[in-house]
């Protein structure tokens, strides 16, 4: 049986998920690895983990990389469309949080329509822009299962446009392919994991983003 464990260690952090599968893997880093790796230890030793997914590359959920990636000797795979923000203060909005964006290398590149086999779940891996260019959810389709990155977040919340290659139409356009998932439970970059009538709260995100548009 697959578990999934919220691993972040801060609560302004972003959300770090552990799954454990026949091949397990972390989705998204945060920023600080060090809690992070604690409560990974709890579970799991570290060096069993094999990927480090992330959902795209702001600081909050991709500044811990470099030292997580070092720690559990994981693959690092990001969007093809963000590699070339890597490193950069303004596209990973570090300089937002006061930080310098780490350089990390990225081991494979991620796009629409790819599956990642991690044993008994197989995460497709679906392009979301709109609260960054590249911004990624991952959906496994026996499971029922989101990982939404900062696309939408519980009871109707959306990912802010406001950054760098942020696009309110393009995350309106990404959250109406979400709406048509079957989805029971909903692991977001930030707030906390919902398994309450998630496709309504999906609907009601849609709603929201259209009424900003």
């Amino acid at each position: 049986m697959v578990e999934v464990h919220k691993v972040s260690g801060a609560a302004f952090d972003g959300n770090v998920y552990l799954i454990l599968d026949e091949r397990p893997i972390l989705v998204d880093a945060g920023m600080m690895a060090a809690p992070t790796l604690r409560n990974i230890k709890k579970l799991i030793d570290p060096q069993k983990i094999e990927m480090i997914v992330l959902t795209h590359c702001h600081h909050d959920h991709s500044g811990a990389a470099p030292e997580l990636k070092a720690a559990t000797g994981a693959r690092l795979l990001l969007s093809e469309k963000e590699v070339g923000a890597v490193g950069d203060d303004l596209a990973s909005v570090a300089y937002l949080f006061g930080q310098q964006a780490p350089q990390y290398e990225v081991d494979q590149t991620l796009k629409e329509g790819m599956v990642l086999d991690i044993g008994e779940w197989k995460l497709e891996v679906m392009e979301t822009p709109g609260h960054s260019q590249g911004s990624l959810c991952l959906y496994e389709p026996r499971a029922k299962v989101l990982f939404s990155g900062d696309t939408v977040f519980p009871d109707g919340n959306i990912g802010r446009t406001d950054m760098y290659g942020g696009s309110t139409p393009d995350l309106v356009a990404s959250i109406e392919r979400l709406t048509a998932l079957d989805v029971e439970i909903m692991y977001p970059g930030h707030m906390e994991i919902t398994g309450r009538d998630v496709k309504r709260q999906i609907e009601m995100s849609l709603r929201f983003a259209k009424s900003v548009l």
